[in-house]
């Protein structure tokens, strides 16, 4: 597992030893540009779609927002696979709506998909008893021979905290999606926006609270 990838804790190594930081926690969420880019496009494909009622000039607009920011994301070195992510997923969320027999929900599908992924995976990491968030934590200290395994009490913390993360994204499903199939855009957009970057740096600081021992005790 790439160390990249732990970094997604949000936690990074200070003179004092490991810690949760502003930094971190921005870097986590993909830096300003990650911030706008969970915030911005969404939000502005609602309202043009509102004003204006031109489901093209609303995708167009949206995915070129996020095209911009994953391009600078891209000459700033983002790691080459969230990059082709990044852009394999603005083409799907500007494809569907535009598509014939596309619907202007439609542009929240891929966002759908995104957080399946992501529940199935950290769900599966919980029932084989090899949590995602003790995985990361592993790689973020350089302890990798995963002797937390052996201990019922850590694995327990991480087999917890993971389930916290899949709690998140089903929660965003859950809500979202009975949003998506009654076609109420407007709230759609709003719970876009509201339960991605607040609830995930919220989830961050909680993950935070409840390893930190572990974490400095692997330094």
């Amino acid at each position: 597992m790439p160390k990249h990838q732990a970094s997604q804790l949000g936690v990074s190594k200070t003179d004092e030893g490991y810690s949760l930081t502003s930094k971190g926690v921005l870097g986590a969420l993909g830096g300003w540009f990650g911030v706008f880019e969970a915030i911005v496009p969404a939000t502005v494909f609602v309202i043009l779609l509102s004003i204006t009622n031109n489901v093209v000039l609303a995708v167009i607009t949206a995915a070129s927002l996020s095209a911009v920011s994953l391009l600078i994301q891209i000459i700033r070195k983002k790691p080459l696979t969230q990059a082709i992510a990044g852009a394999i997923g603005i083409a799907i969320s500007a494809y569907l709506p535009l598509r014939e027999g596309g619907q202007p929900a439609d542009y929240f599908v891929q966002g759908f998909i995104s957080n399946s992924i992501y529940f199935a995976v950290l769900l599966v990491s919980v029932l084989i008893r090899w949590p995602v968030v003790g995985l990361l934590i592993s790689v973020l200290t350089g302890k990798t021979d995963m002797s937390w395994r052996r201990e019922p009490a850590k694995l327990r913390r991480f087999q917890l905290v993971t389930l916290l993360w899949v709690g998140l994204f089903a929660s965003r499903l859950l809500v979202q999606v009975p949003l998506y199939l009654t076609d109420q855009l407007a709230a759609l957009g709003f719970f876009r926006v509201a339960m991605g970057v607040p609830l995930y740096a919220f989830l961050l600081w909680t993950t935070w609270l409840l390893t930190r021992e572990t974490i400095r005790s692997r330094q």
